[in-house]
């Protein structure tokens, strides 16, 4: 069963992810306007160099701003030999040169590769290329908050992996197109469905579909009804309203809810309360027999719980303390009956065995007493210990009471 705990921890998990991917496009972000300056700063020399004095020579190599700019920036002339590079770039030139000249030999012009840094520790760049004429523009891009997202999101993914693979409730996850896109074993389980079918990341409604014809869902009327319930299904998963129970055959129950997930998608949870609905009916048939049995039973009795709480009664202790019968369920407890009875009855050191059978204080054991009310009438009280600690009490005028509080005076 996916208890409170668990399904906190689901929710919190995918929350969690949402905010890595967002910090990815976050930096992709960085990334593209980072690409923007590079091409901005080369533009930039170009025009310059192009309206340069006569005599000035061209070898001079880029302006301050490129020479400045805090991220490796280089150029390579058409033998993939370096021909400037700026600050940036040489406290690190090694890694980017083996890199630089061996994407040339094969084609290539952008990529992620590592460099020291001139502190001595491993940075991450995404390096891209500009070709014009007879030379090629390198610049790089540091990417370490991004990479560092990655390797979190990804041991993340593990992690939650890990934590859906050990629930006993199934789970499937659905992308904003609707496709399968993750299961746990317990959802295999549960739908006996092969793990091949769900691998090919069957779309929603194939998905019910499949369900419905092993009846996990009711069959529809037509095909509009099976179409207009998909959508009330998708459509309150998506608001994370939907709440069914579903009962692919006897004896079998389970809990379905659906919740909205990150980007678009919706998760599904099937938890199986076969025991918790037969433990509910169970308790229910008991109570219906005992309500039963109370009925047919001519004495007053009541129940409390453990607590003191009322349970229930029959019509004679109704009849018999219509003062009781008319309060609220709350006012009918061990604490308000008692005032009332008190007030009635002569005084008695019944009252305080009573509280303390019904409470657990004392020796639960089954007990008797006779008491006798103000105008001198006597009544019966039995106290009668119950399974989980309830406690049923007899009280009401008693024949038989009366007899042998009569005998007793004779004698």
């Amino acid at each position: 069963m996916l208890g409170i705990v668990e399904q906190n921890l689901l929710i919190s998990g995918l929350v969690f992810l949402a905010t890595l991917i967002a910090t990815s496009s976050g930096y992709a972000l960085l990334r593209k306007n980072l690409h923007g300056a590079a091409l901005a700063t080369r533009a930039h020399h170009t025009a310059r160099g192009n309206t340069r004095p006569r005599g000035e020579s061209d070898d001079d190599g880029p302006d301050a701003a490129a020479e400045l700019h805090p991220h490796p920036i280089w150029m390579t002339s058409h033998d993939r030999q370096v021909t400037w590079g700026n600050n940036a770039f040489k406290t690190s030139e090694s890694d980017f040169v083996a890199t630089c000249k061996h994407w040339l030999s094969i084609g290539q012009t952008n990529g992620r590769i590592q460099a020291h840094s001139g502190a001595g520790r491993i940075c991450w760049y995404d390096i891209t290329a500009k070709v014009q004429d007879h030379e090629t523009l390198w610049f790089a891009s540091p990417v370490d908050g991004e990479v560092r997202a990655e390797a979190s999101r990804r041991e993340f993914i593990q992690t939650m992996s890990k934590t859906f693979a050990q629930l006993s409730t199934g789970l499937a996850i659905f992308d904003r197109k609707r496709a399968l896109i993750h299961f746990n074993p317990a959802l295999l389980d549960i739908t006996g469905l092969d793990f091949e079918a769900l691998s090919s990341k069957p779309d929603l409604p194939t998905f019910l579909d499949t369900l419905r014809g092993k009846g996990f869902l009711p069959e529809p009327k037509d095909y509009n009804d099976w179409r207009d319930r998909l959508a009330r299904l998708e459509s309150a998963a998506e608001k994370g309203s939907y709440h069914d129970i579903w009962e692919p055959r006897d004896g079998v129950t389970y809990r379905v809810t659906g919740k909205p997930h990150p980007d678009g998608a919706i998760a599904f949870l099937l938890e199986d309360i076969s025991a918790e609905t037969a433990h509910a009916r169970e308790a229910r048939s008991e109570l219906c027999l005992l309500q039963n049995a109370l009925n047919a039973v001519t004495a007053p009795h009541v129940i409390f719980d453990g607590l003191g709480a009322y349970v229930r009664s029959n019509p004679a202790f109704q009849s018999i303390w219509p003062e009781i019968a008319q309060k609220s369920t709350a006012e009918k407890s061990l604490s308000g009956c008692l005032p009332l009875w008190q007030k009635q009855m002569l005084p008695h050191g019944a009252w305080e065995k009573m509280r303390g059978t019904v409470l657990g204080r004392g020796d639960r054991q089954r007990w008797n007493d006779v008491l006798t009310s103000k105008e001198g009438r006597p009544y019966a009280l039995q106290c009668t210990p119950l399974a989980n600690r309830h406690t049923l009490i007899e009280l009401g005028p008693s024949p038989e009471a009366a007899i042998a509080t009569h005998q007793q005076s004779v004698a």
